[in-house]
């Protein structure tokens, strides 16, 4: 068994930078170096939620929407090696919510977003500003998401918000999804335009059953 810690930040960027990847805004990102990898240890482990969170707060205070537009902050892990994508859709709500427990302490819930994983207007706050969540591990149903190891992308609404204003959404987002389509060799099911439905039915790439009650509660200090 090798002692050497696999390198999450080449493998990351590799993974992206594959011909076919679908998302054109994650390629953009690494096209302007503007993907930041953080490498942790163990995805179940609480210790190193202080760590992340930091991380998080200062890519929210460092952010420029103009310099930074196609940023994301991604968190890797070197463990668990395998997981299935049910056990994955828990322990990423249990890291969320622990995350966000701590955060509360810290920085209010983002105002433009809605702290109700059932509300459509739901997006995860961190550091005062909002995030959608992409959730990849090995197994993952979607090509596009089966990264060797686990991880978490958290990109800021504002981005998303800022491309709705130039009116560039739709056809970003339509772009996006014919290539993931052409990518993994079948429609994702799981998308919906924000506004439509939650958002949460989208971060860990599992399919819920209609009656799924998202486990994710906010509190309040």
């Amino acid at each position: 068994m090798s002692l050497l810690k696999p390198n999450l930040t080449e493998r990351f960027l590799s993974f992206v930078g594959e011909a076919d990847f679908p998302c054109v805004g994650a390629k953009t990102a690494l096209n302007k170096s503007q993907i930041h990898v953080n490498q942790y240890d163990d995805i179940r482990c609480p210790l190193n939620e202080t760590d992340m969170l930091a991380s998080i707060h200062q890519f929210v205070e460092s952010f420029d929407l103009e310099r930074d537009m196609y940023s994301s902050l991604v968190a890797t892990f070197e463990l668990p090696d395998t997981i299935s994508e049910t056990e994955f859709d828990r322990v990423l709500w249990e890291k969320l919510q622990r995350l966000h427990e701590i955060d509360a302490c810290l920085k209010p819930w983002d105002s433009k977003v809605s702290s109700d994983p059932h509300n459509a207007q739901f997006s995860l706050s961190l550091g005062g500003k909002g995030f959608f969540v992409v959730g990849l591990h090995p197994n993952a149903s979607r090509k596009s998401r089966r990264f060797p190891y686990p991880a978490i992308v958290f990109n800021l609404h504002e981005q998303f918000d800022m491309l709705r204003k130039q009116k560039r959404f739709e056809a970003f987002k339509d772009h996006i999804r014919k290539r993931d389509t052409a990518y993994c060799g079948s429609k994702n099911e799981l998308l919906a335009n924000h506004g439509d439905s939650s958002e949460v039915y989208q971060y860990s790439g599992v399919k819920h059953s209609e009656n799924w009650e998202c486990p994710f509660k906010r509190i309040k200090h």
